[in-house]
């Protein structure tokens, strides 16, 4: 009898022991797969070079975010432009950017991703046009001073953001590359006018500014924007 109760005992000792091992290995991988991932990238877009701070949020992968600066800025010098008949030299500056956070959606199992947000757009212009040469009236001479200067500039206000793409912003290997393709929704510039001179007394419904603006596109609401970016996760793999 004493030896039918050892080898009950023996028994129910191995399949506890066969349940708990059972049971930590199937905790262990599920207890992985809550860590969250993080990843570095940087980007080259049509409205900036920059960097990318990325986080999981699901365990799956199929949700996380990002927080992105984007900055670029060019000078625009002497570029000659035919206004009316006078041929003027623009300058001024074009400067393009955002700082704004995003999240990634996978809804399959491949990298195809849907992309919203919300960003404060750094977009600004700025033009200077001033007659080139001096013109000729009959017998009169008009120099470029006494012919002024048009001086156009707008702003942006913060936007939100939609897109589509491709890879995926925290890589499952260690580096990924994704690319993206969406648009700003902000609101239609309210173009600054001011003339000179002559142009001081014409008002902007006479004048055609669009001949003296010069670096982007300023009368609509919807900028698009294309994103290629490299990405290198952080941490263990």
């Amino acid at each position: 009898m004493k030896k039918v109760n050892l080898l009950i005992l023996t028994c129910l000792f191995i399949a506890n022991f066969g349940l708990a091992q059972t049971a930590q290995n199937y905790i262990k991988p599920n207890n992985g797969n809550l860590k969250h991932s993080r990843a570095l990238g940087l980007n080259l877009s049509t409205n900036g070079f920059g960097i990318q701070l990325a986080h999981s949020i699901l365990k799956n992968g199929k949700l996380l975010a990002r927080l992105e600066g984007r900055y670029y800025n060019a000078d625009i010098s002497n570029q000659e432009y035919d206004f009316t008949g006078i041929k003027m030299h623009v300058n001024g500056f074009i400067k393009r950017g955002s700082i704004g956070i995003l999240i990634d959606y996978h809804p399959f199992k491949n990298s195809f991703k849907f992309t919203t947000g919300f960003s404060i757009l750094l977009n600004e212009v700025k033009n200077v046009a001033k007659s080139k040469d001096s013109v000729q009236q009959g017998n009169i001479t008009i120099s470029p001073d006494e012919i002024g200067s048009i001086n156009i500039d707008y702003k942006v206000e913060p936007s939100p953001y939609f897109g589509i793409g491709y890879g995926r912003a925290i890589p499952k290997k260690r580096f990924g590359i994704t690319a993206e393709i969406g648009f700003y929704y902000t609101n239609t510039p309210k173009i600054n006018y001011k003339g000179s001179g002559l142009f001081e007394t014409r008002i902007p419904s006479t004048v055609t500014v669009y001949n003296v603006f010069v670096g982007d596109n300023y009368n609509g609401t919807i900028i698009p924007v294309f994103n290629l970016g490299f990405n290198i996760r952080l941490g263990k793999i």
